[in-house]
């Protein structure tokens, strides 16, 4: 998912050891002690895997909401357009916001299992220790999917379930192994494509405990011998792969509390934010060369986020000026590397190699091309315009607020105020519905970064104040988030056949209710509500929708 808004002012009191000052212990006794920065966990309230009961029953379709010269039934958004043949009609979630079971089967600990236990960090104070459990109810979860026409599950393996201190020369988890070779199994059993994540943000405890994470190069190696692992494993069993997930927002996270309490030597939070994009590039680079030198089946890239932008006054060259800049700083500081190898000039040319490495030859190398299609988290789009002292005067100034990317995001119009699309639930304020620019916004990507295939690779919408709701026929009844999938698919239709964008899949955000990292689990973005008491599945208005229009336009 997109964002993790930083909590308003929590007190930065998180104690973490020094950086490089705990043993590298891999005995049990040394993963007991990597647990207790962490402290006490939830265990969950059963510990095998739960079969379903199939087949799975999907109850009768909720009725219209409009009248038909309003909006038409899902089934009748253009009736005459079909999507391409193979085209992958999909869910998605991460491990650490669905799985639960956080200290089971070997696991290690993880970043967010430390962070989420920081005071002030999560916003209604849970953790995901337990969450929806998927770990050991991942066959209902992909039967139900199945049985509404779901053809695909994005998910993202747990680095620490494999490897519970990440290191390369550390122990296997077999048991974590065996765990994820059972639920691909299984998904295919039941006809969902599963789609795996390599890395969606739970960096293993011991690796920022030992070197810092993604702040040091040592990430590099240790992520490429994870991957490996990966690969020979399910090889011939997952035909799309992802190295990482959103690298812009894990690389924004280290430098904030409470991860800057593990920022390696000689790295400070100025600089953080550009050594881990290095590091993580390279980490992708090495893991997608792996992938082609040991002959893997299948597709690989990652999975990008952020918006390029509309300026927000048309007729204005500083906004316009502003919108490269932040195409430059967000989505291009990966996609130039990985698609034309190297960082975009304008990084270049603000930032010295204090801040950014720059990368030798071989490494640009390796990077370019290291993408064999275009993912885009494509929640939203918004504004950009100027600095209130301009770009010039901005990049200048290192001590601007708005220095070194020099662009303010703007969430409403320059005219009237207007926002720039629907508002989601004061839980996600970043979140706004923009169907209308959808179009432009993959135009974009395509003409910055062309690729012959490209993914919406998480869409989604938090509806407003479903948390605040108590009787459960208005819990389904999500009518924002449904009017935000449908919106947003039938502009996918128009741009794969009136702006040939070679648009060939579409994965939901999300598959279920989940804990939403800082926010906990208060937002939600489900298809289906999740009861937290019972662990119950119910599938919401969104996923007969979707359910529906996938159905109509295969």
């Amino acid at each position: 998912m997109l964002s993790t808004a930083t909590p308003a002012a929590p007190s930065p009191t998180a104690s973490f050891p020094p950086v490089g000052t705990i043993p590298r212990d891999f005995s049990p006794h040394g993963l007991e002690e990597l647990w207790s920065l962490v402290g006490p966990v939830e265990p969950p309230p059963f510990t095998t895997t739960r079969e379903p009961q199939l087949p799975i029953t999907v109850p009768s379709p909720p009725p219209a909401l409009y009248p038909t010269w309003y909006a038409p039934q899902p089934s009748n958004v253009f009736p005459n357009l079909s999507l391409p043949e193979g085209f992958i009609f999909g869910v998605a979630t991460s491990a650490y916001q669905v799985e639960g079971a956080t200290k089971m089967e070997g696991k290690g600990p993880t970043t967010w299992d430390w962070a989420s236990r920081q005071p002030g960090f999560i916003l209604d104070n849970t953790t995901a220790d337990v969450t929806d459990l998927q770990y050991y109810l991942y066959k209902e979860d992909a039967a139900r999917a199945a049985a509404i026409g779901i053809t695909a599950h994005s998910f993202s393996i747990s680095w620490a379930r494999i490897y519970p201190f990440g290191v390369a020369g550390s122990p296997l988890n077999q048991q974590g192994l065996d765990h994820y070779s059972d639920l691909i199994d299984y998904h295919l059993s039941v006809g969902i494509e599963p789609v795996v994540t390599l890395f969606h943000w739970d960096t293993p405890l011991a690796l920022v405990a030992y070197y810092g994470g993604f702040t040091s190069p040592q990430i590099v190696y240790d992520f490429v011998n994870y991957a490996i692992t990966i690969f020979q494993s399910f090889n011939g069993r997952v035909k799309t792969w992802y190295t990482f997930n959103e690298p812009s927002v894990i690389c924004d996270l280290i430098t904030g509390f409470p991860f800057n309490s593990f920022i390696a030597p000689g790295v400070n939070s100025s600089t953080g934010s550009y050594q881990c994009a290095f590091n993580l590039l390279n980490a992708h680079a090495g893991a997608v060369k792996a992938f082609r030198e040991m002959g893997i089946s299948g597709e690989i890239s990652y999975k990008n986020d952020d918006v390029i932008g509309i300026p927000w006054r048309s007729n204005s060259s500083e906004d316009m000026a502003a919108v490269e800049r932040h195409a430059s700083f967000g989505l291009g500081l990966f996609a130039d590397p990985v698609y034309t190898g190297d960082w975009p000039q304008i990084v270049k040319d603000t930032l010295p190699e204090s801040y950014l490495p720059r990368f030798t030859d071989q490494q640009m190398a390796d990077l370019k091309g290291s993408a064999d299609f275009f993912a885009i988290d494509a929640y939203s789009t918004l504004y950009i315009k100027a600095p209130p002292d301009g770009v010039t005067t901005c990049q200048n100034n290192i001590s601007d607020p708005a220095w070194p990317s020099c662009n303010v995001v703007v969430p409403y119009d320059s005219k009237a105020g207007w926002a720039a699309g629907l508002i989601s639930d004061p839980a996600s304020s970043w979140l706004e519905a923009t169907p209308q620019l959808l179009r432009e916004y993959l135009k974009q990507l395509q003409e910055r970064w062309p690729s012959n295939k490209m993914y919406i690779s998480e869409f989604g919408m938090d509806e407003p104040f479903e948390s605040l709701r108590t009787e459960m026929y208005q819990i389904l009844n999500d009518v924002t988030t449904t009017n935000y999938y449908m919106t947003y698919l039938g502009e996918a239709l128009l741009a794969i056949h009136e702006d040939g964008i070679p648009l060939m899949g579409t994965f939901s955000w999300s598959m279920i209710d989940n804990a939403e990292w800082s926010h906990g689990l208060e937002p939600k973005f489900g298809i289906q509500h999740v009861n937290y008491t019972t662990l119950e599945r119910t599938y919401k208005r969104s996923a007969y929708a979707l359910c529906k229009h996938r159905t109509r336009h295969s």
